[in-house]
């Protein structure tokens, strides 16, 4: 009898693994956001704490800084920088950062000859350009903005990436 209920234990796992997709594809799309989204006052209480101390690095030709949330928002209200989403663009299409251009990693080195003359007139205007991914652990915004630093651009990644804005702004 207790050989029963451990295969039938096993069955239930078997049967729970083909159910994943489904359950994960439901829980994406109910995070989406609705089109056409107004940006909410930021609250910073919400924001971590890590940002809250950040000090502002004046940026350098062809070098990355830090971008605290706050200043992105800020930035954003006043449609003052160019604002690149390097994850898949699944996840753009679920939810970004207002006026974001999806560039995913993986398009990088195709998207380059589209994107490379708005990036070069933003450093030229001195707009801020932004690169941000999906957290702390996502390493992509701070490839891909080595790699435009290293072609002498100016670019900045946001502190906590889209998930520091999401809480935020929630």
């Amino acid at each position: 009898m207790t050989g029963q209920r451990i295969s039938s234990g096993k069955a239930w796992l078997r049967g729970l693994r083909f159910a994943q997709l489904p359950v994960i594809s439901v829980m994406l799309l109910c995070c989406a956001e609705p089109p056409g989204k107004t940006i909410p006052p930021l609250d910073p209480s919400k924001a971590p704490a890590a940002e809250k101390k950040a000090p502002v690095v004046p940026m350098k030709p062809g070098g990355v800084t830090r971008m605290p949330l706050g200043d992105l928002y800020q930035l954003v209200q006043s449609n003052a920088a160019l604002v690149y989403d390097v994850r898949p663009a699944l996840y753009y299409k679920l939810g970004h950062v207002p006026g974001a251009i999806s560039w995913p990693k993986t398009n990088f080195a195709t998207g380059l000859a589209q994107n490379e003359p708005l990036i070069r007139a933003a450093n030229s205007a001195d707009t801020p350009v932004v690169i941000y991914c999906t957290d702390l652990a996502c390493p992509d915004a701070v490839t891909v903005a080595t790699a435009l630093a290293e072609r002498g651009h100016s670019v900045s990644v946001l502190q906590g990436g889209y998930e520091a804005w999401k809480i935020a702004n929630d």
